[in-house]
């Protein structure tokens, strides 16, 4: 603006020169028209600010990591009589950056129309992309002088990363392991008393302890009872995000980490918890994990997640939420990337597999 309001007036100087130079009332009329441009271009934006609305039409709430994706920003004109032109400024912010790319849409409303731009976008890292609609900028006819107003409104996307199976083995202590659970295996019978997975014929070397003795006095010979198996979480997959260590690219390594590890060990038939600190309700989250949709849930959960500022809080939270349970495998996935498995350190880079 400053530009334009300098180019004004040195027009407006210019036909100053003229008037004074030159006795003719086309100068004089021009030079009229020139200083009382800036009041009718003060009365036409402020009435057609009041009659221009934008805002976002259809927006996808979720993306994909690298893939791009489009939104709709609708912008309409509800004056009868004025046509304007205008830009709208659209900011675009990373979950975990301050700033961000920044995109115009420009064009021209005749009276009474509607137009919607199409907004393409694709961010590099998973997590939460903050798409806000930052100001609308009207211009007066001439496109001397123009009015900026706020806009508000914002889209969130959560931007997926890659589900992808990591070589991994699961050992026999992890598969055997008896984890407390209110449901059992209908395949595979283990040591829980409290449920019984079948009732079948006795064959040596069965326990003696294990004959259904009412039963057996029903069928004339020895039945016995195999216990349930119950399907309890035997994992725990800890997330970590303190603020020291997560920005953009770090969270999009934990997320692309995260979501690897979950998705293989449900493809190997491990039940697992993911389980991560939410300072700002000072709880513990903890999922379930037992089915594909599960790990999607959980991972779309944690991309709004904060990182935490108090590790001490952390620590005390965690202690406290897990008292009393027991893992055969605890797994903790640190925000700068490093992974520790049972208290020993894997490091920053994948392993050619992890053995859990």
């Amino acid at each position: 603006m400053v530009r334009r309001s300098f180019r004004y007036l040195l027009v407006v100087i210019f036909s100053l020169y003229l008037f004074f130079m030159y006795n003719g009332r086309i100068f004089t009329g021009l030079l009229i028209l020139e200083l009382i441009y800036p009041v009718c271009s003060f009365i036409f934006l402020h009435s057609i600010g009041n009659k221009v609305s934008v805002r976002f039409g259809r927006f996808p709430s979720m993306g994909e990591r690298g893939e791009r994706f489009r939104g709709q920003v609708i912008i309409e004109n509800q004056s009868r009589f004025q046509s304007v032109r205008y830009c709208v400024r659209l900011r675009v912010n990373h979950h975990f950056s301050k700033t961000g790319p920044r995109q115009k849409l420009t064009g021209t409303l005749s009276p009474l129309e509607k137009q919607t731009q199409i907004v393409t976008l694709e961010s590099q890292y998973a997590g939460m992309m903050d798409c806000g609609l930052e100001t609308l900028i009207l211009y007066d006819i001439l496109g001397i002088f123009y009015r900026k107003i706020p806009l508000r409104d914002r889209r969130f996307v959560g931007i997926m990363p890659p589900f992808e199976l990591v070589p991994m083995e699961i050992t026999q202590r992890t598969r055997d392991f008896l984890a407390d659970a209110d449901e059992h295996s209908t395949q595979k019978k283990g040591d829980d008393p409290d449920d019984i997975y079948q009732i079948r014929e006795y064959r040596p070397p069965d326990s003696i302890h294990l004959i259904h003795w009412k039963l057996s006095a029903k069928e004339n010979h020895l039945m016995v009872k195999d216990r349930g198996f119950p399907l309890g979480c035997v994992l725990l997959l800890w997330i970590r995000m303190p603020d020291t260590e997560t920005d953009s690219a770090s969270f999009n390594m934990l997320l692309e980490k995260a979501a690897s590890l979950s998705v293989t060990l449900f493809e190997e038939k491990c039940i697992h918890m993911a389980a991560w600190f939410e300072e700002k309700s000072g709880q513990v989250v903890k999922w379930k994990v037992n089915s594909t949709e599960a790990v999607y849930e959980w991972i779309w959960r944690l991309l709004s997640c904060e990182p935490f500022h108090d590790a001490e809080m952390e620590q005390t939270c965690y202690e406290e939420a897990f008292r009393g349970e027991h893992f055969s495998s605890i797994v903790i996935l640190n925000g700068n990337g490093t992974l520790t498995v049972n208290g020993e350190a894997i490091g920053m880079t994948s392993p050619e597999y992890y053995c859990l």
